[in-house]
């Protein structure tokens, strides 16, 4: 698969890989750069994401340990997402403040993450993702952690910190990764590679060599 620092993916939809070594190859080539550095200052915890049906097939069928996936789409702003009226329109006035912010992450533009595999779970196979590519990736979190929806009851004012890839950002980054089941906005211009949770201890093991 032909890649390079500004496409870290090809126009295929899918690619799998084989082996967890060949997985944590291509983390360390392809992830961007920033994001893995924070994974790895966080002792290693990562972002999940449940996979959607088509992609769980596409692993399930190739017994694969690693899918790139370029094509996910951004379902933030649909009713069906959440199933309630109350959380697309959650969405959409958080997409006009953080426009609004001018903040290059958005929900128009990027999928929900979790630091809790079992959070992640219940939207589908939990994933660990690796966003790819040196551009168009950003992060975006509610300052104090939690859920971006539902929006806790004793919630008043919550502000949105953001990652645009500075080592500062590397820094606060890894804080929220290392958060008790913290949502996590993640913008991945160039795809993602998903890692089943099944294969978490091996991966933690071969990065931290």
């Amino acid at each position: 698969l032909p890649l390079s620092d500004q496409n870290a993916c090809a126009a295929e939809e899918y690619y799998s890989m084989s082996t967890i070594k060949e997985t944590a190859q291509y983390i360390q080539k392809y992830t961007n750069e920033n994001f893995l550095r924070s994974v790895m200052e966080s002792d290693c915890n990562f972002l999940y994401r449940g996979l959607s049906p088509d992609a769980n097939k596409q692993l399930v069928t190739e017994n694969s340990s690693g899918l790139v996936i370029t094509d996910e789409p951004f379902d933030l702003l649909d009713v069906e997402t959440y199933g309630s009226d109350a959380a697309a329109t959650y969405f959409q006035s958080l997409e006009v403040q953080m426009n609004a912010n001018r903040l290059s992450i958005r929900p128009s533009n990027s999928h929900m993450g979790s630091t809790c595999p079992l959070e992640a779970a219940k939207w589908g196979t939990a994933v660990s993702i690796w966003p790819l590519g040196e551009h168009g990736v950003r992060f975006a979190w509610m300052e104090g952690g939690g859920l971006f929806w539902p929006v806790p009851a004793s919630s008043e004012s919550r502000t949105i910190a953001h990652c645009n890839g500075t080592q500062n950002d590397d820094r606060r980054l890894s804080e929220a990764l290392r958060g008790d089941s913290w949502e996590i906005m993640f913008r991945a211009d160039n795809g993602f590679l998903a890692v089943p949770a099944a294969f978490d201890n091996e991966l933690k093991e071969i990065l931290r060599q």
